[in-house]
């Protein structure tokens, strides 16, 4: 009689369990939940069935019962070391999930201190340190550890942070120090390339800002505007050369590229060659591409056209004109290659997928 109804108990368990995974599947948390708590009130010896209900109740946002099922297990006697470990984990990220990142960071350290070779606990305090700006420790965290090839363009950004942190406390000489270990580890860092070039600027080391600049430029010319955008910064007396300089010197190369046709236009505008720009507007506008930047473009040149009073008003009606018919819809112009996210201004974290040096100009 006892070994029919341990008999009857195992596969009541089984149908409840297996029962309860379909609605995992089937994306019904609530379902799922109400399975497997009856199969913990079945078997509560199983310490595996209530890692799964603390799951399924932080997935369905049930942040106390989560905390305190996984809790509950790590007072078990006897409880196997893997248990352990899977449990601290899961409280982990049931504290990240509730807000909590201070105790969800100390959770992560700990396991890493007893396991230094968790790749999943060393992902999850990486991500939390990035979120908390902790620049520091998240460098530590991945110099301590074996890197990749993906993972040294990541060490490289984090440096970058590192050092202009540093440059916003006034540390000058940490911020160099950095600037200069993130290049050395990925010279193709834009992200670096350029902050590395406003401290120069900021340490009146003008022709060795430009350079850096310049290096951000040819890395990817899509960025041409996170480059000319410093240069409103520059010196008075030497910015309008610099300007007229740049885009006479990468024209001919780069002259029908979409993004620097667009900067171009707007240098043509600022400078008062209003023809050029209107007659470079329309060829883009023919494109009927979207662009807020080709709004902006438009804006501008008829402000200065009708703020000129001497100027044709043929260039002002042909520019209205084309602008109606070929521009239907805005866009941003950013935007993540691997989610689709986009961005008004430029990232080198995309904000929805945290993949870093997906956002590419659209």
């Amino acid at each position: 009689m006892e070994e029919d109804k341990l008999s009857n108990e195992a596969s009541t368990v089984l149908r409840t369990y297996f029962k309860g995974l379909s609605y995992v599947i089937a994306n019904e948390t609530d379902k799922a939940v109400a399975e497997f708590v009856k199969v913990a009130r079945i078997n509560t010896t199983t310490a595996e069935i209530y890692l799964a209900l603390g799951q399924l109740f932080r997935n369905s946002g049930e942040m106390e019962r989560a905390i305190r099922v996984h809790r509950d297990i790590l007072l078990r006697p006897n409880l196997p070391d893997e248990v352990r470990r899977q449990t601290f984990f899961e409280i982990g990220l049931d504290y990240k999930r509730s807000g909590l990142l201070d105790r969800a960071c100390r959770t992560f350290e700990e396991i890493l201190t007893r396991d230094p070779e968790n790749i999943a606990a060393l992902k999850e305090l990486s991500a939390l340190y990035i979120s908390l700006r902790e620049w520091e420790k998240a460098l530590s965290l991945h110099n301590s550890t074996p890197s990749t090839q993906n993972e040294t363009n990541l060490i490289a950004h984090l440096t970058t942070e590192v050092a202009k942190t540093a440059e916003a406390a006034g540390n000058k000489g940490k911020a160099l120090k950095f600037f200069l270990q993130a290049l050395e580890l990925d010279d193709g860092c834009i992200d670096t390339w350029l902050h590395y070039g406003d401290f120069l600027k900021s340490e009146n080391k003008i022709p060795e800002a430009l350079d850096a600049w310049e290096k951000a430029f040819i890395l990817n010319p899509d960025f041409i505007t996170l480059v000319t955008n410093r240069f409103s910064g520059l010196p008075e007396d030497q910015k309008d050369n610099i300007e007229k300089e740049f885009f006479s010197r990468h024209l001919k190369e780069y002259g029908e590229k979409r993004k620097f046709n667009l900067a171009y236009i707007g240098w043509l505008i600022k400078t008062g060659d209003l023809e050029e720009a209107g007659s470079r507007l329309e060829r883009v506008m023919k494109e009927k591409s979207g662009d807020a930047e080709v709004f902006s473009l438009v804006s501008k040149l008829l402000n200065v056209i009708r703020s000129a009073g001497g100027v044709d008003g043929e260039l002002y009606n042909s520019v209205v004109s084309n602008f109606f018919s070929t521009q239907l819809r805005f866009e941003k112009p950013y935007r993540c290659r691997k989610c689709g996210y986009q961005l008004d201004e430029m990232a080198w974290k995309c904000p929805r997928c945290a993949t870093w040096d997906s956002i590419a100009v659209r």
